[in-house]
């Protein structure tokens, strides 16, 4: 009897175990979200002089992936006009990687590195310092990625906006307001900038 019970509860416990390890197999989706460092990878970026300007990003992705487009825009009558921008070719061999953004304006020098695996790319940006000096009386504000965000090939994700005003009264939204400008817009900023990725299964032409 004890023999037949003990057939019997295997019997019920292994779809359940079965499910549970095919789950468990399952590959993570992609995504980007800010990077959950390590001690020792925040004590190195203490070192380098990481702080506040810098924004690192975690990533993950799949085999299909070929290229990552980076691209700053500026709001001018409630579009977003593109005005910086750079593409990084990816192979697909890694799913995990990283993505660095150094900025204090993001229309001021800007640095941007993508790295899956032993692949590293970076690229800098800078205009004009005479239209630099148009917002050096305004004051700078603005909101990152502050969560897990999936990734969706050919689907563009803001991951900063920052608005330059002469305005005391700031008010500041998540991210996520890219995709509703006319916000922005109706609040009479003198600037509003943008800074978003878009992952592809294009290869780079």
């Amino acid at each position: 009897m004890k023999r037949r019970t003990f057939i019997l509860f295997i019997l019920l416990i292994l779809p359940a175990l079965i499910l549970s390890a095919c789950e468990s197999e399952e590959p993570p989706g992609m995504y980007i979200q800010p990077a959950e460092l390590t001690e020792k990878e925040e004590a190195v970026a203490k070192l380098l002089g990481a702080d506040t300007d810098d924004f690192i990003l975690d990533v993950m992705v799949d085999s299909t992936v070929r290229s990552v487009r980076i691209q700053y825009y500026e709001l001018i009558d409630g579009k977003w006009n593109p005005f910086n921008g750079s593409s990084v070719a990816l192979d697909g061999s890694e799913a995990k990687g990283r993505m660095a953004f150094r900025y204090g304006k993001l229309t001021g020098s800007t640095r941007e590195a993508v790295q899956f695996g032993k692949s590293f790319t970076s690229a800098a940006h800078s205009i004009p310092e005479a239209e630099e000096n148009q917002s050096e009386n305004m004051g700078f504000g603005g909101s990152r990625l502050s969560s897990r965000v999936n990734i969706v090939y050919g689907e563009e994700i803001p991951l900063v906006l920052q608005v330059a005003t002469s305005k005391t009264n700031v008010h500041i939204y998540d991210t996520e307001y890219f995709f509703q400008p006319e916000v922005y817009d109706g609040l009479g900023y003198e600037h509003v900038y943008a800074l978003t990725v878009t992952f592809s299964q294009e290869p780079l032409s």
